[in-house]
């Protein structure tokens, strides 16, 4: 189902990026045939408190957004669209709460068969998620029938066909939580959870047509999450332990010994202590990239192009420490690598801007992902391209 009903002029939706490290939320205004427009941003840096769970801390971070989306923002889109009611709410989820697989299902038989919707059904029924998680639903990557790529199979006859999937699971508990926290907030049912990974992989298999083969590199938080692209189809998703959060919070001990020591500008010793272990920290985020991509360049080569997905105040840092680093001696060609740090201005030519809003990247993806004609329900299946975005920088009291 589609998001625009007969008679409705506009649709608005409420996105909500669970990161990490920080909690985003903006309202996006869809009207058929048009731009669509995001009237307000915001987002929260998820701040842990001693004795406090890392959800607890999402979930108060969590708050102070919907707080500050019902008083400020909710009152901002009711004087630009004639109503501050929103028609769904959509939820991406990050790790550590959510987690993204690749799974591969292959159907043959001895004689040609129709595929239908009934063997995707089995596909997605056959991935197992544990007791204590709940799906968040299946992507279809891609449809192979009899060793050809099929972007429309169903009805086709074939002997052998293959279903590549992306399927998402989160905690239930946390997800009970996010859902009940957000229904008091904007008073809906209509309330989907899904894993960042998939709506990432769909925005930019749209807004890269041509670009077949592609890591995405997600460098946020607590975690670096890849996904590694190639003939347009994921093959495989990993994450490794270290983000950005290890980095700042390395730079805020520093600071803080230097401080105790003197005021004033860093000293030599403090600025040697600082470049230490910032570099420690470096080195074992490296090699764990590393390790992950040699892993994947014993079946596949390794795409020349990486997307890399990070904030403002450490992507030029990231570009420099990949361009640097050891990992550059892994593509076995002449052919330069190139590392493209994505931001706003990458997504901006599909979207309108509003009221109080600033630039956020991961929002704006999201923005784009729900702009599609369809949600969530054989999205890889279509043609049709989507839609970017926006942030008051806040944080949670």
């Amino acid at each position: 189902m589609g998001l625009f009903s007969k008679g409705k002029k506009g649709q608005t939706v409420a996105l909500i990026d669970i990161g990490s490290a920080s909690v985003g939320g903006a309202y996006a205004y869809y009207i058929k045939d048009a731009q669509p427009v995001i009237y307000y941003t915001v987002r929260a840096d998820i701040g842990l408190r001693e004795g406090e769970s890392i959800t607890d801390s999402m979930l108060r971070s969590l708050e102070f957004v919907k707080r500050h989306m019902t008083t400020e923002g909710a009152p901002l889109l009711r004087r630009e669209t004639g109503s501050g009611s929103v028609d769904k709410v959509l939820v991406a989820i990050a790790a550590p709460w959510q987690e993204t697989r690749v799974t591969n299902t292959h159907i043959e038989e001895s004689r040609p068969f129709t595929f239908t919707h009934a063997h995707v059904d089995t596909a997605t029924r056959a991935v197992e998620v544990p007791e204590d998680r709940v799906t968040l639903g299946h992507t279809i990557v891609a449809t192979i029938l009899n060793g050809y790529q099929v972007p429309t199979p169903f009805g086709k006859r074939a002997s052998r066909a293959e279903i590549v999937l992306l399927a998402s699971s989160m905690e239930k508990a946390a997800a009970e939580r996010i859902e009940s926290s957000l229904r008091q907030a904007f008073h809906t049912h209509t309330i989907e959870l899904i894993g960042f990974a998939p709506a990432a992989y769909t925005v930019f298999r749209d807004l890269y047509p041509h670009q077949d083969d592609f890591i995405l590199l997600d460098v946020t938080g607590k975690g670096t999450d890849l996904l590694f692209v190639k003939h347009g189809i994921i093959k495989h998703v990993a994450s490794v332990p270290q983000g950005t959060h290890d980095l700042l919070q390395t730079a805020k001990v520093s600071w803080r010994k230097q401080h105790e020591e003197e005021a004033g500008p860093l000293t030599k010793s403090v600025n040697v202590l600082f470049k230490e272990e910032t570099h420690a920290i470096e080195k074992e985020w490296i090699e764990h990239l590393h390790t992950i991509l040699q892993e994947f360049s014993l079946t596949d080569a390794l795409p020349h192009a990486i997307f890399l997905l990070s904030d403002t105040r450490t992507r030029d840092y990231l570009k420099r420490t990949l361009e640097m680093s050891t990992l550059r001696a892994l593509w076995l060609s002449d052919k330069p690598l190139a590392i493209i740090p994505v931001t706003p201005s990458h997504l901006c030519m599909s979207l309108k801007t509003r009221g109080i809003s600033d630039s956020d990247l991961f929002l704006g993806i999201l923005a784009l992902y729900s702009g599609k004609k369809s949600i969530h329900i054989y999205p890889a299946l279509e043609a049709k391209k989507p839609e970017s975005s926006m942030v008051v920088s806040m944080a949670p009291e």
